[in-house]
């Protein structure tokens, strides 16, 4: 249509500029409490910093509001009998209460399924030397 601003196919949209990138990451540091100058006219080593220090209270924050929710989990396992005799009516079986935060990001992901591999593997682990052993004692057993 006549006016309406031609759009560009995906294969020739133009590369960001530095200065885009810049403007448009502003907003997320200033959101974080860093001020327009330090942004604008500091060190870039502070916006690392800022940037580390969000993460950090970030994480802060999820252990706090995970821990918070255990206490809650355990005062109403502590009601248990009169939440048992409610959930049995509705069919609904209680839950278990997560071992640990949920993860923020991918490598934090990446790293709880990487711990959770390990400990199924070491527990299979330990499962064949304890069957292992088993038979072993059978075969002593059955020798003498």
């Amino acid at each position: 249509m006549d006016g309406d601003p031609v759009e560009e196919e995906p294969s020739q949209k133009r590369p960001i500029t530095l200065a885009e990138l810049f403007d448009s990451v502003f907003p997320q540091y200033l959101a974080i409490g860093m001020s327009g100058a330090e942004y604008w006219h500091g060190d870039p080593k502070l916006v690392r910093a800022y940037r580390k220090a969000w993460e950090m209270k970030r994480d802060q924050r999820n252990w706090e509001m995970w821990l918070q929710g255990m206490y809650y989990y355990d005062a109403l396992v502590r009601v248990a009998p009169v939440m048992r005799a409610a959930l049995s009516k509705e069919k609904v079986e209680p839950g278990k209460y997560p071992t640990r935060p949920y993860p923020l990001t991918e490598k934090q992901m990446r790293e709880q399924e990487e711990e959770r591999q390990k400990t199924m593997f070491d527990k299979f682990l330990a499962d064949m030397k304890a069957s292992d052993r088993r038979q072993r004692q059978r075969t002593e057993g059955e020798a003498r």
